[in-house]
């Protein structure tokens, strides 16, 4: 995948897999998200150990996917409490991630969730109907620009 390909990158705190959310520590994981609809490649999360690894720890498929925003759910630990929780839920797995700000949360719910509105999990024909014209306003723009926010650790591409 190019880096055309990239709608979004910033640090996240990711939990563990749920069976082992008691017993091991969520972690900080650099994160991007990329859009390989218009190269042919699929869409995808990808984690990394930091921002300059070279290979991922994990891509998450995003075919299959829905994004959600957890208000009621705090994680314990008392480092996390000021942190802002959303779910990537997929067919095999459900991430639960944490962003330093609720405008960072908001710029990946944001950015996923257009991404997932193309596979979602719960397709209704008004999702499918919103899909063919997102996807033909895609197909129609084809410009990159970055746009760097100094007071936030996401990037943004657009």
């Amino acid at each position: 995948m190019s880096a055309d390909d990239v709608v979004c990158t910033g640090w996240l705190i990711k939990s563990p897999p749920e069976k082992k959310l008691k017993r091991f520590s969520w972690r900080k994981r650099w994160f991007v998200l990329r859009r390989g609809r218009m190269s042919g490649n699929p869409d995808v999360l990808e984690y990394y150990r930091s921002k300059s690894s070279r290979k991922p720890i994990r891509t998450i498929d995003l075919q299959e996917c829905e994004v959600t925003i957890e208000a009621e759910v705090r994680p314990t630990k008392r480092q996390y409490q000021n942190q802002h929780l959303f779910v990537v839920k997929t067919t095999t797995r459900i991430f639960y991630l944490l962003a330093k700000t609720v405008e960072e949360m908001n710029i990946w719910v944001q950015n996923i969730g257009q991404i997932c509105t193309f596979g979602g999990l719960n397709r209704h024909a008004e999702r499918d109907a919103e899909t063919e014209r997102c996807g033909q306003n895609l197909l129609q723009s084809n410009s990159c620009v970055t746009e760097e926010r100094s007071d936030t650790h996401t990037s943004v591409i657009t």
